[in-house]
């Protein structure tokens, strides 16, 4: 199968009206007519006072919108495909929004029972995800909303927690041996190995802050916390079959993946991934394809593309993985 063949995708959304109609105030939508809470936005400066209370005109994404319309045309390849049940599992969720837009396809072109498995390391980001879930008609309690990092294996890891809905986070920041070390080393600098020590025991916290998109308008601290981490193999391992896993995990995709590798090859019937690295995103596409497994699109990050179709963007990188092993007949 080629890849990065457009051809038989560009009418994806042939068909289907994307959503015309009145939205309260204090909430966007989107084409789907997924409703989101301006307040899940205020990382990048939505201000809940200034949007809905209008009639809303929206738009299918454009392959020029880049990363949006791969996360689309994977919501609804996703939908076409389940048969019977779907399950779908978003790795760093974040406010939820690619749970309840995959959620959403299905019900529109192919309706029947789902399981949604949003994972984010964040409590606030869970919030919002329980809260997308429920602003669309969604019970979260009958799906698996699960508060912890994506690790490679199960031991606590340092997260930065705080920015909710900013989805800068990942256990790759402040994890390493080296970021540790620094951290011990600043503390014995400033003569507060005790303060550490105490707030590490009594907390689980460091106390200590850093600064996320450090030098943008989006630059916001968060506090390194221990946070309990998830392994990918855990996720899988209640399920027979898994329909769609989406994750963005801002490089931490190379840690959760590689051991995850047999497991996903033997339930899972589409991948798609954001990338953070050219190495992590190489290593990756090359473990998908070892086992067998379609390339799509793949596209490295923080590059502009010209394809025959559509000049677009890209700040995170795409995998698009298809396992024709599970294809349905």
């Amino acid at each position: 199968m080629p890849v990065n063949d457009f051809t038989p995708y560009l009418n994806s959304f042939d068909g289907l009206a994307p959503f015309d109609g009145y939205v309260e105030k204090g909430f966007l939508v989107d084409f789907i007519g997924q409703l989101t809470d301006a307040k899940f936005r205020d990382a990048w400066g939505v201000d809940p006072e200034t949007v809905g209370d209008n009639h809303a005109h929206t738009k299918w994404p454009s392959l020029s919108d880049g990363e949006l319309w791969f996360e689309t045309f994977n919501w609804f390849a996703a939908a076409r495909e389940a048969r019977g049940s779907y399950t779908m599992m978003t790795l760093g969720s974040c406010y939820g929004g690619q749970a309840v837009g995959s959620y959403l396809a299905l019900q529109a072109l192919n309706p029947m029972p789902a399981m949604l498995v949003a994972v984010d390391g964040i409590p606030q980001n869970m919030v919002r995800t329980r809260g997308q879930l429920r602003n669309n008609g969604i019970n979260p309690d009958e799906h698996w909303m699960i508060e912890a990092a994506m690790s490679g294996d199960n031991s606590p890891v340092l997260f930065p927690i705080g920015a909710p809905g900013l989805g800068a986070q990942s256990c790759t920041q402040c994890n390493s041996p080296a970021a540790r070390m620094t951290i011990l080393d600043m503390a014995k600098q400033n003569g507060t190995v005790e303060h550490l020590a105490q707030s590490l025991l009594l907390r689980n916290s460091t106390g200590l802050t850093v600064n996320l998109e450090e030098g943008t308008e989006l630059e916001a601290p968060a506090e390194i916390a221990f946070v309990s981490a998830l392994t990918l193999n855990d996720l899988l391992a209640p399920f027979a079959r898994v329909d769609y896993v989406e994750a963005d995990l801002q490089e931490s995709e190379g840690l959760v993946f590689p051991p995850a590798m047999d497991q996903l090859t033997k339930k899972v019937r589409r991948v798609h991934l954001g990338t953070h690295s050219d190495l992590t995103h190489e290593v990756l596409e090359g473990q998908f394809r070892e086992r067998g497994w379609d390339i799509l699109f793949s596209y490295l990050p923080r590059r502009t593309y010209e394809t025959p179709h559509a000049t677009f963007e890209m700040l995170d990188g795409v995998i698009t993985a298809v396992n024709p092993a599970l294809a349905y007949a």
